[in-house]
């Protein structure tokens, strides 16, 4: 399986007999059914039969800075790209939670492995990856650890929040979470709040995934001006456990000169993504 990394920064032609790139809307039950979860179904160039990576993409708090540029280059490249709006959030059904979040890209990831969904969109199950940005890579590195057959995360800069309890900070994230409210349905501050402290002692916290994905393909990139999820801070821990197991697994931990957002770096982040998931793909083929 090969993706076509040169796309990246121009537009791929369309092939005769081609069934051509395609965007839709998507609607995805989640929460044991109680919400529907809003997004966007971005599809390549595909022959008829073909199936293709899929890749779900997860955006940070409250999700001011997408991911969909991220998605549109990885689908020029030859993958599925799925965008969802977590529960509460930019017009998905029910409440915003941090817990939420993490049964939204496990309910979104479910969605894109059924048959039917598969089977239309030309989704090959057995290499479907998260890409999660901030507050979206801790969605990813759990709902990863709840999923054995995702193929891959790549995580940009993820915000672990649980970290900053444990370090006696939780001022900082009280502010973070004040600042985003006023774009998400939620039952009161004080719930969220609580439901962040849920969050810490049901271990969601990123060093303490490091057992359950120590042999599972990870790609963390770090963001050299990052001040609100410092690298040092919120990857190193995690990742210093994992350069303790020997694996075969494509781990791999890169810092770009950027800010939080990747404001400056925006095609390159989405390039190295593209080249992470290549290595794993040719890792997987025999």
């Amino acid at each position: 399986m090969t993706l076509h990394l040169e796309y990246m920064y121009q537009d791929p032609p369309c092939c005769p007999g081609e069934i051509p790139p395609a965007l839709e809307g998507l609607s995805i039950l989640s929460g044991g059914g109680d919400a529907h979860i809003y997004g966007t179904m971005m599809t390549p160039g595909r022959l008829p039969g073909e199936r293709r990576p899929c890749v779900i993409l997860l955006h940070g708090y409250p999700g001011y800075t997408s991911l969909f540029d991220i998605g549109q280059g990885l689908r020029r490249m030859g993958a599925v790209a799925v965008s969802i709006s977590y529960r509460g959030c930019w017009g998905s059904e029910g409440q915003y939670t941090l817990s939420g979040i993490i049964e939204d890209a496990v309910a979104a990831a479910e969605w894109a492995r059924t048959t039917e969904t598969a089977s239309t969109y030309g989704i090959d199950t057995g290499k479907m990856f998260f890409i999660g940005h901030s507050m979206g890579g801790f969605a990813a590195v759990n709902a990863m650890r709840r999923l054995p057959w995702i193929c891959g995360a790549a995580v940009m800069a993820p915000y672990d929040f649980p970290s900053l309890f444990e370090k006696g900070d939780e001022e900082s994230l009280k502010e973070l979470l004040i600042q985003g409210a006023d774009v998400l349905r939620l039952s009161s501050m004080k719930d969220l709040y609580e439901d962040a402290q849920y969050c810490l002692h049901a271990e969601f916290g990123l060093r303490h995934a490091a057992e359950e994905l120590k042999d599972r393909n990870l790609y963390f990139i770090g963001a050299a001006k990052d001040d609100v999820a410092p690298a040092a801070d919120m990857i190193g821990p995690l990742w210093r456990q994992l350069q303790l197991h020997e694996t075969a697994a494509v781990q791999q931990f890169d810092m770009l000169e950027a800010d939080h957002a990747f404001d400056e770096t925006r095609l390159t982040v989405g390039a190295m993504i593209g080249q992470w998931m290549q290595a794993v793909l040719d890792a997987a083929t025999p």
